[in-house]
């Protein structure tokens, strides 16, 4: 054979797990919300609040408001009250503006990994942060039911969960920003009517090569990973409509090659199965630090408080995954929002793990120092279904050692429909608002028009509280 015209090696495989991904893509865009049992779709519709709430929280934060203030100058984002042409979609901000569909799913999705309480699922991904900012903006643009709204993001989550069961990601290849575009793009298109299978393949065909050392250090421009996933799920629609053309084989190179492989195909494949659609398997956070660290954070919260001068050592043991995180922060609150040793430390400390708790302090990173991070193989062998870890805390009086296989919120230890509506509040800010909002997307299914889904309360108030 001329070896200018031999393929590039794994190049006669592509085509294959190609088709596999379009598979998944029609597989879940034909899902009918008649026949999703009524705990999915209630999960569904606490998945969308959390995802609301979690935003507006981001929202708050210096980095976003300021954004939001530049975006307004150049006209880009634009009041309630003289929203510009085209400004149909809600910017969850304090108070409310509007921007095209494409921006504010890249300002919502952005502010919504802030400060790390977005929900996912394992193998690690976080579907519901690519895709609900997504679908909520053409929603209201589109004025599509609540109905609509809701089978877009089963739909968009069936198929980000798929692949991220399918595909795993290489030493430092962060999940945000590739992946859950494709399922964001599919949750679009059924919309506002484009073909799901072709804006999937669009938005598959530009992924980001997002890592983890941005994480690390600390980096804020990390959380516009998701920002930009949400918008291209947005844009590939529109590019579907113009005759532009994608590749879902560049996905499979992208992580089925390049930064990842192709470990279960079966999961693009398999038919659906409304009683295990996989949004059913997700976690929702209640500690503001990454997903990995919570199982050894709520063993220290088990422990709390200790008195840092009486701490010797602290002992973690836990699955080899979450060695992603076995570091020491650099001295800013994001990436002790990504250091185990500081997120333990912190709730042994502090005895909390909301946002606050997670104001980096040396003190906390003075007990960090002392923490040991080590894998156990008999928790090795439970994951993915549990993420075990121990903390054994060694002070001059002896010491004391509490497990976790779960924490609070996983879908094994599922969170009370009290302890949900507590931490939308808690996020939401304003009391009005957040009553408000929370029966609006309590009763979704009967919302005939998005469009208003997400106007202030009765009494003209939006969101407020303190920033995050």
């Amino acid at each position: 054979m001329d070896p200018r015209r031999d393929p590039a090696p794994g190049a006669r495989t592509v085509s294959g797990s190609a088709h596999a991904i379009d598979t998944a893509v029609r597989v879940a865009s034909e899902l009918d919300l008649a026949h999703v049992p009524e705990p999915t779709l209630r999960r569904a519709l606490l998945v969308i609040a959390d995802t609301v709430a979690v935003a507006t929280a981001g929202a708050r934060t210096p980095e976003i408001a300021a954004l939001v203030a530049l975006d307004e100058h150049d006209a880009l984002v634009t009041p309630v009250d003289r929203a510009g042409a085209g400004h149909t979609a809600t910017v969850l901000t304090t108070p409310h503006r509007r921007a095209h569909p494409a921006h504010a799913a890249f300002i919502n999705a952005t502010a919504g990994t802030s400060l790390e309480l977005d929900e996912g699922m394992r193998p690690t991904g976080h579907p519901g942060m690519h895709v609900i900012p997504a679908a909520l903006a053409v929603a209201e643009r589109a004025h599509a039911t609540g109905a609509d709204l809701v089978r877009a993001v089963l739909a968009g989550y069936e198929v980000s969960s798929r692949l991220f069961r399918a595909f795993r990601l290489r030493q430092g290849v962060h999940p945000h920003g590739h992946i859950g575009a494709v399922g964001a793009a599919v949750a679009v298109a059924l919309l506002d009517g484009t073909d799901p299978v072709t804006a999937a393949e669009i938005a598959a065909t530009s992924p980001l090569l997002s890592v983890w050392q941005s994480c690390y250090d600390g980096a804020t421009a990390r959380n516009a990973y998701t920002g930009h996933a949400a918008q291209s799920g947005v844009r590939a629609s529109a590019l579907a409509r113009a005759g532009f053309t994608g590749s879902a084989g560049a996905l499979e190179v992208a992580f089925g090659q390049v930064a990842g492989e192709l470990a279960d195909e079966a999961a693009l494949t398999a038919p659906l199965r409304y009683d295990d659609l996989g949004i059913t398997r997700n976690y929702f956070k209640v500690h503001s630090a990454c997903a990995l660290s919570h199982s050894a954070v709520e063993a220290g919260l088990a422990l709390a408080p200790v008195r840092p001068e009486e701490i010797r050592e602290v002992l973690v043991e836990t699955v080899s995954v979450n060695l992603k995180i076995d570091r020491q922060p650099v001295a800013n609150d994001l990436s002790g929002r990504f250091s185990l040793q500081y997120a333990v430390a912190t709730a042994l400390v502090l005895g909390r793990s909301d946002v606050e708790a997670f104001r980096f302090r040396p003190e906390i990173a003075a007990v960090a120092e002392k923490v040991r991070v080590s894998v156990l193989p008999e928790f090795e062998a439970e994951w993915p279904d549990s993420a075990p870890a121990r903390v054994t805390v060694v002070t001059g009086g002896g010491s004391a050692a509490e497990t976790v296989r779960n924490p609070r919120g996983h879908h094994t230890r599922p969170l009370t429909e009290a302890e949900h509506q507590e931490k939308f509040a808690a996020l939401v800010g304003d009391r009005r608002t957040a009553a408000a909002w929370w029966e609006r997307l309590g009763g979704l299914l009967t919302v005939s028009d998005c469009a208003s889904l997400l106007e202030a309360d009765p009494d003209g108030a939006g969101p407020s509280g303190g920033a995050p």
